[in-house]
């Protein structure tokens, strides 16, 4: 007995295939060109549900597509479009065969596993953070949704014809698109399941015309969701002074050092949006931290740097004109000395604003203060904050309570 033949072109993915697939799902998903999502309602479900049909369950007959009632109808109004919809002739009598579309009007709490009630309140949760900039500030909006609200919707799709054959084709093609009971809609970008319940025949004993036909019913429920854009909520972050400087070459580098500090430097390179790799053109020592635009990254999650090298990084080219700053120290030393020779250390120091103080004081005496964020924005001395003793820090704005405000300093 021969062996059966081995199939060899699977098509695979690439990654690039594959950020490709993603951002054409997102894209379908916001359409309005934001970055929100498009609102899914009751008359979008409807209106995906009719789409599912005509590109799915559509069937000739003699020649002919079928007719499909090009709107949702509910049960109450099915006898009212019977009598002057465009499928009836000069005389008022209906022709078949046509399909139709019921929709039962009463909408149960969905079983959608994906949003499904997951907590008692409904409240706002983060979405995405969209940087901005205005040509002199640059900051952030934070986009906040609720959950979607999950619903289940009965629809029914009806035939009636007068011929057996008719049933079979529409049979077949419910059959091979819910070979295993789910099928599923796109409605505004969102993938939405389908599903069959029952079939059911509802062929009456009497005539139409005098003609025998049959009617029969496809039960199916879609398990949907509802996103109200009204719902929706955008607050702009904590804006910071962003000063930018111009260059005619990208990247290019410009090197300070820190103040009353041996061999510590600040280098500042803008990006050119191809870039991952930026190297500050001598040894790092002890890296300090590393931004983007004032924005503090974080190590081994948005960059990458191998100890004693001079090599930072990041895990996705920055957008181009963006200001990357790398705080480090460069000596051969293993400890940081200032001008006079004295070691140094350097101190990562975390508080939590409450609301009820400005003044926060350092464990140790600052020699020299390298930064100070706030939920990870840089902020800038004489501006955001002021050094007011040898270890306490004044902050000269009021951020949100429980932000995060993390010092760095040299003691």
């Amino acid at each position: 007995m021969p062996l059966p033949k081995r199939k060899t072109n699977f098509s695979v993915y690439t990654q690039k295939e594959l950020l490709e697939r993603r951002q054409e799902l997102l894209d379908r998903i916001t359409k309005s060109d934001t970055y929100l999502p498009d609102s899914v309602l009751h008359d979008d479900l409807d209106l995906g549900m009719l789409e599912f049909v005509k590109n799915n369950l559509q069937i000739v007959s003699d020649g002919k597509k079928v007719p499909i009632i090009d709107k949702i109808m509910t049960i109450q109004r099915w006898a009212e479009y019977t009598n002057n919809w465009e499928f009836s002739d000069k005389d008022g009598n209906v022709q078949v065969p046509f399909m139709a579309v019921i929709r039962k009007p009463e909408v149960q709490l969905g079983t959608n596993p994906s949003v499904q009630r997951t907590i008692p309140v409904r409240k706002q949760f983060h979405y995405a953070t969209v940087p901005t900039w205005d040509g002199n500030q640059f900051g952030a909006d934070i986009y906040k949704i609720p959950q979607p609200i999950a619903v289940d919707i009965s629809y029914e799709v009806t035939i009636v014809c007068n011929k057996f054959r008719d049933l079979n084709k529409l049979n077949k093609l419910v059959m091979q698109n819910f070979s295993s009971r789910q099928a599923y809609t796109s409605v505004k970008g969102h993938y939405i399941p389908i599903v069959l319940d029952s079939i059911d025949d509802n062929t009456p004993m009497d005539t139409l015309d005098g003609r025998r036909f049959y009617l029969q019913n496809y039960k199916f429920t879609m398990l949907g969701f509802l996103i109200d854009s009204e719902e929706f909520e955008v607050k702009p972050a904590i804006s910071r002074m962003f000063i930018m400087q111009e260059f005619e070459e990208l990247p290019k580098i410009v090197k300070t050092s820190v103040q009353n500090i041996d061999e510590i430097f600040v280098t500042s390179i803008v990006a050119d949006g191809i870039q991952t790799s930026f190297s500050v053109g001598e040894t790092i020592a002890i890296l300090v931290s590393v931004s983007i635009n004032g924005v503090v990254q974080i190590k081994d999650v948005d960059y990458y740097h191998i100890a004693k090298t001079s090599k930072i990084t990041f895990v996705s080219p920055p957008l181009v004109g963006s200001k990357i700053t790398i705080i480090y120290y460069k000596g051969k030393n293993p400890t940081p000395t200032d001008l006079w020779g004295n070691k140094i250390f350097l101190a990562k120091e975390t508080f939590i604003y409450d609301g009820t103080t400005n003044v926060f004081t350092t464990s140790n005496t600052i020699a020299a203060l390298i930064m100070l964020d706030i939920n990870g924005l840089i902020e800038e001395n004489s501006v955001g904050y002021d050094v007011t003793n040898k270890n306490e820090i004044t902050l000269l704005i009021n951020p949100i309570v429980n932000s995060k405000i993390t010092v760095t300093y040299f003691y």
